[in-house]
């Protein structure tokens, strides 16, 4: 008995720091993602600059091609994730999970400023942090499938309905 309450008091004061830290200081608050067992990934064997062609070549090749729930292959159609996950593996040879919320996982959280072709944008679409993932190709847009008019397209960051389910800005190069 006096272990468990030692243990529960290590895991209140625990929390009591964590909520303590959610206070606004004015900076953009990171949220963390819970442990999914997921280790991280980042792209050492080629340089970001290099990396981000071949993933915006490989991603721009998509366009039009049709929304599919659960997709992952270019004569099925394609989910936001399923796409994230082709282009990744057809560019770079890197394997991703198949989730957006499982890739956020695996990536590293980056400023929003900072974004890079390459990176990955992530949006709250269903009341989930991490329920709608792109792929940032620069000037502000992002490349995506959305399942609103069933087509992989381009779209602007601050078009309204992403601007405002905006979650994060992520990548998978190392820095």
């Amino acid at each position: 008995m006096v272990t468990c309450n030692a243990q529960r008091r290590t895991f209140l004061s625990t929390l009591v720091l964590v909520l303590a830290a959610c206070g606004d200081t004015g900076k953009k608050k990171v949220v963390l993602l819970p442990n999914s067992g997921l280790k991280p990934i980042r792209i050492t064997k080629v340089s970001h600059a290099v990396g981000s062609q071949e993933l915006l070549l490989q991603s721009m090749s998509l366009i039009g091609t049709p929304y599919r729930y659960g997709g992952s292959s270019r004569e099925n159609g394609f989910d936001c994730s399923g796409m994230v996950q082709y282009v990744y593996k057809q560019a770079l040879q890197v394997n991703l999970p198949r989730t957006a919320r499982d890739i956020a996982a695996v990536s590293a959280p980056i400023r929003k400023r900072d974004l890079q072709i390459g990176d990955l944008v992530f949006f709250n679409t269903n009341g989930q942090n991490y329920s709608h993932i792109g792929l940032y190709i620069g000037n502000g847009e992002f490349i995506h499938a959305p399942s609103s008019n069933g087509m992989i397209r381009i779209t602007k960051l601050d078009s309204p309905y992403f601007n405002q389910r905006f979650t994060g800005a992520r990548t998978l190069f190392a820095h």
